[in-house]
């Protein structure tokens, strides 16, 4: 079923393909998983190109994540806290667990309860309308059950979080950010449609998170230039949120002026003013010349320069 749905998602959502990105959330998603208790399946994780921030996991141990994630997330520790809790729905077993329970309460009802809820993880309004009026009666039931998964989720996930050697601060921070957005924006954010969040969770969250041991970590060079390539290169969203980090950034610690100068020269890019890409990326490939985010675009530019225009692609 897993497969069918990938298929599925593949025909049909703004799937990034970056291999760059790609590569990045698989070796994030991965480092957690080998943390993860229950593991029963192989995890691939997705990146689809939405300016909205959520994520969701299906059969298969299938786990995909919006771009505006990264985003949104401050630090590295933000970004794993959301996929921790994406892979424990998975281990947990919670769709599975939806579908077997909906066909015992109401076995005319759980194929379009399916279909309703794997339509509500690529589009939440339309979704959730729709099994609001598939579940009728039993739309209660499933309530209680979703937002029982989702507490059993942040339990599990900020446990692998901790242990994958991540801020389980992070959890809870992310999910004030989430709230704040939702009480000071007269549009929510799409994740609160999908995943339940009230103030319960989050202050579970962090008595959780207090009880754990402080941590400090840094964020990897590499998750600067993973968040700095999708403001450059698949930002349809704040334009100036993008802005403003960037200007933050060329302030902070050396990873973040690396990736200022980085979403800059690919921000140039997309504008086709190919020689101040090439000024601000100069002096990132002097001091890291085998990074292959940077290096690779030597002679896209060098081609660029002499056949204008050229639609940014890479």
């Amino acid at each position: 079923m897993g497969d069918y749905y990938v298929r599925q998602l593949r025909g049909s959502a703004p799937l990034i393909n970056d291999p760059l990105l790609v590569q990045y959330i698989n070796g994030l998603g991965m480092r957690l998983v080998a943390h993860a208790n229950s593991v029963r399946t192989p995890f691939h994780f997705y990146l689809i190109n939405n300016d909205q921030i959520n994520a969701f996991a299906f059969f298969g141990g299938n786990v995909v994540l919006h771009s505006a994630l990264f985003r949104y997330s401050d630090t590295e520790s933000e970004l794993a806290s959301v996929m921790a809790h994406e892979i424990s729905h998975v281990t947990q077993r919670h769709l599975a667990r939806a579908m077997e329970d909906q066909k015992r309460n109401a076995p005319l009802t759980w194929v379009g309860a399916l279909g309703s809820i794997l339509l509500a993880m690529a589009s939440p309004q339309a979704g959730m309308a729709a099994l609001t009026g598939t579940l009728a009666g039993t739309q209660q039931g499933l309530i209680s059950f979703t937002r029982q998964n989702e507490e059993e989720a942040d339990r599990i996930g900020i446990q692998v979080l901790q242990r994958s050697g991540f801020d389980p601060q992070a959890m809870p921070a992310f999910m004030s950010k989430l709230l704040d957005q939702s009480r000071y924006s007269t549009r929510p954010p799409e994740m609160l449609l999908t995943h339940p969040l009230p103030e319960s969770r989050l202050s579970d969250a962090r008595n959780r998170a207090n009880q754990m041991r402080p941590v400090v970590v840094q964020s990897s060079a590499d998750f600067y230039m993973a968040k700095a390539r999708t403001l450059g290169m698949y930002n349809s969203g704040d334009n100036k949120l993008g802005d403003d980090l960037l200007n933050a950034w060329a302030k902070g610690n050396i990873r973040e002026q690396h990736a200022a100068q980085y979403g800059r020269a690919l921000l140039a890019m997309g504008n086709n003013s190919y020689d101040l890409a090439r000024k601000t990326l100069q002096p990132l490939l002097s001091a890291d010349p085998q990074n292959a985010g940077i290096s690779i675009w030597q002679p896209i530019l060098t081609l660029a320069r002499r056949k204008r225009p050229m639609r940014l692609t890479a």
